[in-house]
């Protein structure tokens, strides 16, 4: 019989702690510490630990991990420590499942194997003596960054006659789902040009002017706050020495010979038949 009675304090005393720990939040009537965020960048597929900062779980803690929208109904993982008790619960629902882990000794949850989905702001809760202080980390998990690539487009600086009107070959260095990178190009270790992308913008291209013989090395580097991927390359690799006449010039100018040819051959014949009808009938015009 005491033993169902203990139970039973046991679950009444649970269930107004945890009453009360949920009115602290709504109405903050123990004058809650003022917040702060903690910007967390990582990896796709990488594993992230957002840390409490408490050293040790103590005697009467009560801590609380929310994720989205700030509202209970959004727990994510919960500690709760009593001088012979202690009561951890962590979320199974997506997007977590089992990726989820909460150190019993200090508090702090581990996300592992993380996705987009788990991008997003977490909200820490302490409650300790009657005391409550919190924390944000906006947690953001960053896709890998594509390779550069490198093209040339010598059109860009010729006329239709085939003459060079600028650079002898322009290059583009381009890479898309990369926001919030910089691309970058290099001639050796200098640093050339670059461009930065934003939070909106994921495709980049920047251009390079150079001339057909520059043996200089060069690359293209993307990189952002956690990373970064080089594309070496070779200008005589990409930038093909024009020839003196491309066949599209080529084209143009046989476009163009036709005209004069039939014109010089009608003048041809035409100075032929004069010549002999001048010879039959000396007073006859061509």
């Amino acid at each position: 019989m005491s033993s169902v009675i203990k139970v039973c304090l046991e679950s009444w005393r649970t269930m107004i702690l945890e009453s009360v720990f949920f009115l602290c939040l709504l109405l903050g009537v123990f004058g809650a510490d003022t917040d702060n965020t903690e910007s967390v960048s990582v990896m796709v597929g990488d594993s992230v630990t957002l840390h409490t900062d408490i050293g040790t779980v103590r005697r009467n803690d009560h801590i609380v991990w929310m994720f989205g929208p700030d509202s209970p109904d959004n727990k994510i993982a919960e500690l709760i420590k009593w001088s012979y008790m202690l009561s951890i619960y962590v979320s199974g629902k997506m997007p977590f499942g089992d990726k989820l882990q909460m150190d019993e000794q200090t508090g702090s949850l581990t996300i592992k194997n993380t996705t987009s989905e788990h991008s997003g702001l977490y909200k820490l809760t302490i409650i300790h003596n009657k005391k409550t202080s919190h924390k944000r980390f906006d947690v953001k998990v960053n896709a890998p960054l594509p390779v550069p690539i490198i093209t040339a487009d010598s059109s860009q600086n010729q006329t239709a006659s085939g003459r060079s009107v600028g650079p002898a070959c322009v290059l583009m260095c381009s890479v898309t789902n990369a926001s919030q990178a910089t691309l970058s190009f290099f001639k050796g270790s200098d640093l050339v040009s670059s461009v930065r992308g934003s939070d909106s913008s994921s495709s980049l291209s920047l251009p390079l002017d150079v001339e057909h013989h520059d043996e200089n090395t060069y690359s293209c580097v993307v990189n952002n706050s956690f990373s970064n991927l080089t594309t070496l390359f070779n200008i005589t690799d990409l930038c093909q020495e024009p020839s003196e006449m491309s066949d599209g010039s080529l084209l143009y100018y046989l476009l163009l010979l036709i005209p004069v040819a039939l014109t010089v051959t009608v003048v041809i014949l035409c100075v032929c038949r004069k010549h002999r009808k001048a010879e039959q009938e000396p007073d006859e015009n061509c």
